[in-house]
């Protein structure tokens, strides 16, 4: 099982250096993406690309494109912003597919469809030749290929996940299966575990199976009492679909009643 540590992709750093440095080798341009599955909803939301070093402020949507399986870049498929969804440190670049797309019943969506058709390949490409913050390329292609599947219409249900609880008096991790993707950010930030005064622990968390699996490892040993597993109502999958809700629902239709938290015992 692949697993990545949160943590250590979020908190990509980059110290400035001189304007007349060199620039890195294109070996090091490598780009990473978020979802990691090979398998994608057709209503699948947005995607996040992960830049080794810190890019210019022109550099955007123009340098990430998503190509058919003919290899051709597919144009109108990603929301144009005023302001690029660049984290602060600009190593993170949050791509939307254009919701009035994804979204049945809007304009966009019955003009043009999803941008995505199941069964088909595709993959998101960043360009190499995309500026760094020194104005250095990256200098090499890099791209993602994946399976679309068929829409994803079933909401996160915390009552279908599954969790191994880890053993008492250690630092083992509590593993949960999630049962489906979720967006690898709302795994990072709406998810907790608290003790039985309601605090939340300190530890770390790793993501693996394409992001169908949450794990967190504590700070401290664990004790032989229970532990909640506490999930925020915003937590999303690839669809943004959230907990008793659906991205794609009708204005007026209520979430449903869902499970916002999980007990479970370390083991002696």
């Amino acid at each position: 099982m692949i697993l990545r540590t949160v943590s250590a992709t979020l908190a990509a750093f980059w110290v400035a250096g001189s304007a007349l440095a060199a620039c890195p080798d294109a070996n090091d341009g490598h780009a990473d993406f978020y979802p990691t599955a090979e398998r994608l909803p057709e209503n699948l939301l947005r995607i996040y690309v992960y830049f080794p070093r810190a890019m210019g402020q022109q550099e955007g949507l123009e340098n990430v494109q998503l190509l058919d399986d003919k290899g051709d870049a597919m144009p109108g498929v990603f929301l144009a912003n005023r302001s690029d969804l660049w984290s602060p440190d600009r190593h993170r670049l949050t791509m939307l597919l254009d919701p009035g797309r994804v979204k049945t019943g809007l304009i966009a969506n019955a003009e043009l469809g999803r941008a995505l058709v199941p069964g088909r390949m595709y993959a998101f490409e960043v360009s190499g030749t995309a500026l760094d913050a020194d104005g250095c390329p990256l200098g090499t292609n890099t791209r993602h290929e994946f399976m679309v599947t068929a829409a994803d219409l079933d909401p996160p249900d915390p009552a279908r996940w599954t969790l191994k609880a880890p053993a008492a008096k250690t630092t083992e991790p509590l593993i949960v299966s999630l049962g489906s993707a979720h967006d690898h950010l709302s795994l990072a930030f709406r998810l907790r575990v608290h003790d039985a005064k309601g605090r939340s622990l300190a530890g770390a968390i790793t993501l693996g199976d394409g992001e169908e699996t949450w794990q967190f490892t504590p700070r401290n040993p664990w004790s032989a009492t229970p532990y909640d597993l506490v999930i925020d109502e915003t937590l999303e999958d690839l669809a943004g679909n959230r907990p008793g809700q659906l991205f794609d629902r009708p204005i007026a239709q209520e979430p449903v009643p869902w499970t916002q938290k999980l007990q479970f015992t370390p083991h002696s």
